[in-house]
């Protein structure tokens, strides 16, 4: 009985493919994250910024 021979080529394909898709998912969502991040960071600047606007007025 003869152990079926690997195409290593086919193999390294697929393993690359794998990896590239897994950089590819990863750097989507350290881009998306670091971009809520920004939003979010300048919606509470601007709440605390009104907040002081109002204290200073009252």
């Amino acid at each position: 009985m003869q152990p079926t021979p690997v195409d290593w080529g086919e193999a390294f394909r697929i393993v690359g493919g794998g990896l590239l898709v897994v950089f590819l998912i990863m750097s989507l969502l350290a881009v998306a994250t670091t971009i809520m991040g920004k939003i979010f960071m300048a919606r509470e600047a601007k709440k605390k910024a009104e907040a002081k606007a109002k204290e200073a007025t009252a």
